[in-house]
């Protein structure tokens, strides 16, 4: 089986972002963002995109996922927007074009 195109960054990049506040939603303002949550339709509030990586080597496409987040408990994110709730997740394909017509 081929391993997908940037697969050790989407890791690295998916552990950084899991281990921390998820609070704001940084992603939502970015050109992939915005077509990924319009494509997404209607998330709840708490809702993150917090994975995302090129599919081929053109970079024509990109797949973006989200999912909804709820507050820690306790440890050191108690209180903070930081843990993914499972069954959550949401994976949408954006394409290059889409993201050049995002004014």
């Amino acid at each position: 089986m081929p391993v997908a195109v940037g697969l050790l960054e989407r890791i690295v990049f998916y552990v950084k972002i899991m281990s921390c506040d998820m609070s704001t939603d940084v992603f939502s303002q970015t050109s992939y963002g915005k077509v990924a949550l319009t494509k997404m339709g209607e998330v709840p509030e708490d809702f993150r995109l917090y994975e995302c990586g090129w599919m081929d080597t053109e970079r024509s496409v990109m797949e973006v996922i989200g999912a909804e987040f709820r507050k820690a408990k306790s440890g050191k994110n108690k209180g903070k927007v930081s843990i993914l709730i499972k069954g959550t997740e949401q994976r949408v394909l954006v394409t290059a074009k889409e993201m050049e017509a995002v004014p």
